[in-house]
């Protein structure tokens, strides 16, 4: 293929109202977290229609239970939540990762920032993994989760609720949401869950009573399906259009459900190419570190080749190198991760663009991941890179690391305020 990108399409944006805004000042977290200034349109190229692929991690096939990881069963009601994770062409997405996380019956994450005066239950981790299979479907066996106070306003109770993150085929369709039970009274006043605009996409997150997967005399049934971005290029039959699942905030307690899979050098087992080593720190509007954040990481290996299949590029492939990597901050707001210096990959029009590292974020307070990009200082196809040209002239600086006295590079993700990150809408 070489840099030529013209048979490949890109993602289609949400519809809008579909997804929360950035600002919901209800949910307080938001006001400080939140991105001040507008996001940048990224057209997509290889980095962004590409992503992970997690098969070598995860051997359960659509069916995961969380009732049965330890000697004794839970306390609560047993539950079986399936569905199906497509995309808004109404295709199935077979082998993708779905994560789920969750507090216990009594409403108590396994988790040691939960102080919430409700017991724990040794016999519930709350965290589960699995791929999807080859109809997109996946089913999970859990205990129903409680409700539980949270602080934001008075009297205020989370709806109770189960966490999915889900990738899908591309870096632009990964999502994290939630997912609540039908017949709630807790919805109506819960900020996170009104967040959308669009009521008929706030109501796509509640799950519908399910009689086929409910299992006689041990479990009800719930059917929640998950549904990603859509190929820009493919039409859309008549009736047959989706609507992307809208977003969720992560949440603080990520790393019940997300930790499993923590990888801060992805550089290790024989990787090819020039060893980096990047730290910094997570910062919100006051200068404050984010301590419950996370740091998702995409790039090409050393030769600017991405691990995946739709990258046919006449470059070497490095079987060694994933090219992923997850990173939670510290209770300071630092993280550090060690990796190669990625070559050069093709643009959206086959120009192309300097080596980088394609970043998610995702903190309490997010409503939705924030995307931005991580350049290497002083390498001369800066000047020429497309999407840094894409960036305000005053703020693109903010793109690139910066080399500390050690070698190393520095780098901060600044949420909102003063020196805010250049965040981009993929």
């Amino acid at each position: 293929m070489g840099g030529d990108l013209s048979r490949l399409s890109g993602y289609r944006r949400p519809r809008p109202g579909t997804q929360p805004e950035y600002l919901h000042p209800p949910y307080k977290s938001s006001v400080k977290r939140a991105p001040a200034q507008p996001l940048v349109m990224l057209p997509h190229g290889l980095t962004e229609i590409t992503g992970p692929s997690f098969e070598s991690e995860v051997r359960e096939i659509r069916s995961c239970d969380l009732t049965r990881q330890h000697a004794q069963p839970p306390m609560g009601e047993r539950i079986v939540v399936a569905g199906r994770v497509l995309d808004e062409d109404g295709r199935p997405l077979p082998r993708t990762l779905v994560e789920v996380w969750q507090a216990n019956a009594a409403g108590r994450y396994l988790h040691s920032v939960d102080q919430h005066d409700a017991p724990l239950d040794p016999n519930f981790g709350g965290a589960g993994r699995i791929l999807t299979d080859d109809e997109g479907r996946y089913r999970v066996v859990t205990i129903r989760p409680g409700a539980y106070p949270w602080g934001n306003h008075d009297n205020a109770w989370r709806p109770a609720h189960i966490h999915f993150s889900v990738f899908g085929p591309a870096f632009a369709t990964r999502l994290v949401t939630q997912m609540y039970f039908p017949g709630d009274p807790l919805l109506a006043a819960d900020p996170i869950f009104n967040c959308t605009a669009d009521e008929s996409a706030r109501g796509r997150l509640v799950s519908a009573f399910d009689w086929n997967e409910t299992v006689p005399g041990h479990a009800l049934g719930y059917r929640f399906d998950m549904i990603l971005g859509g190929r820009d290029a493919t039409p859309t039959e008549p009736g047959r259009g989706l609507v992307a699942t809208t977003s969720q905030t992560v949440g603080p307690f990520y790393s019940i459900g997300l930790d499993w899979m923590r990888e801060a050098d992805l550089a290790r087992g024989g990787v090819r190419g020039e060893r980096v080593r990047v730290r910094g720190r997570v910062l919100d509007g006051d200068g404050q570190g984010v301590p419950d954040a996370v740091l998702e990481l995409w790039q090409a290996n050393a030769d600017g080749r991405y691990a995946h299949p739709e990258d046919t590029q006449a470059k070497a492939i490095d079987p060694a190198f994933r090219g992923y990597g997850r990173i939670g901050t510290d209770a300071l707001g630092r993280f550090e991760f060690k990796t190669v210096l990625p070559g050069p990959v093709p643009g959206p029009r086959g120009e192309m663009q300097a080596p980088h590292i394609a970043v998610s974020v995702f903190a309490r307070g997010l409503m939705k991941r924030l995307v931005t990009r991580l350049y290497f200082p002083d390498d001369p196809a800066n000047a020429a890179d497309p999407v840094l040209g894409l960036a305000p002239a005053a703020r693109r600086s903010r793109l690139l690391a910066t080399k500390a006295p050690d070698g190393s590079l520095e780098w901060n993700v600044v949420l909102q305020g003063p020196g805010e990150t250049v965040f981009f809408d993929c």
